[in-house]
């Protein structure tokens, strides 16, 4: 099951519980066990990352926890992975090269327009 987990109604993403695949159904679940709906994947969504539950526009909050965790740097579509190369945090400014690898590492490749497929 592609679950995914959404703490707050305020939240605008959800974190993922399993590594997820680009074009696959997230489920998404709210903290009491209800199943709240489906976002379809745009990208590969690594476990333990985010899932934008809608569109998020340049400069609009990323809100996790029902917490601001971010300020988003692009435009964020519905279904995109949410992670340190389209959100600045509020309380960690990480370096370009730093969130190049953090990328790298989770196998994300944003600069080459290519993403992993589980």
């Amino acid at each position: 099951m592609n679950r995914f987990s959404k703490k707050d109604e305020k939240d605008n993403v959800a974190t993922a519980l399993v590594d997820l695949g680009k074009n696959k159904a997230a489920h998404i679940y709210l903290s009491n066990g209800e199943r709240l709906t489906n976002v379809q994947s745009n990208e590969m969504i690594p476990h333990g990352n985010k899932i934008a539950l809608n569109d998020i526009n340049n400069g609009d909050k990323i809100y996790k926890y029902g917490e601001v965790i971010g300020i988003c740097t692009e435009d964020i579509k519905k279904g995109d992975l949410v992670h340190v190369h389209n959100v600045k945090s509020l309380t960690v400014d990480i370096p370009k090269e730093f969130k190049k690898e953090i990328m790298r590492q989770i196998k994300i490749m944003q600069e080459e327009g290519e993403a992993n497929e589980l």
